[in-house]
């Protein structure tokens, strides 16, 4: 009997250190598996401030300095656009139109003959006073001309110089030698004669004293 009980207490002493190995087997703890160990960004190093490429904008050039006629001891005489004009020295007084498109002046002429003297052209011509009486003038040839007007044939004029009064204004400047009978105005003053001398008011006519035109003795 007694061997039994012993027998009995040896089984439940084994079973019960296997159910121990068991259970601690079970329950042992897990093994925690370590994380590698957080590294730190690095703090970004810090990028200096840059200003915009900005271009200085083109400073504007200067206005251009406005030209002057001249000065006050100098002032360009002020011409109508239409004005009257001495022939010197006969004193051949005639209305004159300005015209600033015309290269050069003409007058009205004529009996226009070519001449040669000691091997050098001259002209003769009649220039015609307002009473219709002609003077009769001869010229050296500066030189020729040739002119194109609309639906005619080429004119060739000859040019040559002539002293002149107009106001205050004494010039020998040159003029083309033409048929002007058809219009209003026998002579055309152009550019040739107002060059650095006048400037012209087309609002305005006959400006210029007519006691310094030199007058016209037969009128």
């Amino acid at each position: 009997m007694k061997n039994t009980v012993y027998l009995l207490l040896a089984i439940f002493a084994i079973f019960s250190l296997v159910s121990c190995a068991g259970q601690s087997e079970l329950t042992a703890p897990a093994v925690k598996i370590s994380e590698p160990p957080k590294t730190e960004k690095p703090e970004p190093l810090p990028v200096p401030e840059t200003k915009p490429d900005v271009t200085p904008a083109a400073k504007p050039a200067p206005p251009a300095p406005v030209s002057k006629v001249k000065s006050d001891s100098e002032k360009l005489t002020i011409f109508g656009e239409a004005e009257y004009i001495t022939i010197k020295p006969d004193n051949i007084r005639l209305k004159a139109r300005i015209d600033t498109g015309a290269t050069t002046s003409s007058i009205h002429a004529t009996e226009i003959k070519l001449l040669e003297r000691d091997g050098k052209k001259w002209v003769k011509f009649n220039l015609t006073r307002k009473n219709g009486k002609k003077v009769a003038m001869e010229k050296p040839v500066i030189r020729t001309i040739e002119v194109k007007r609309h639906g005619e044939t080429e004119q060739s004029r000859p040019v040559v110089k002539l002293d002149v009064v107009m106001g205050k204004i004494k010039k020998n400047t040159q003029f083309s030698l033409t048929d002007r009978s058809q219009f209003k105005f026998p002579v055309l003053i152009g550019r040739s004669l107002l060059k650095n001398t006048a400037i012209v008011d087309v609002n305005r006519s006959y400006v210029l004293s007519p006691l310094s035109n030199g007058g016209d003795n037969a009128k």
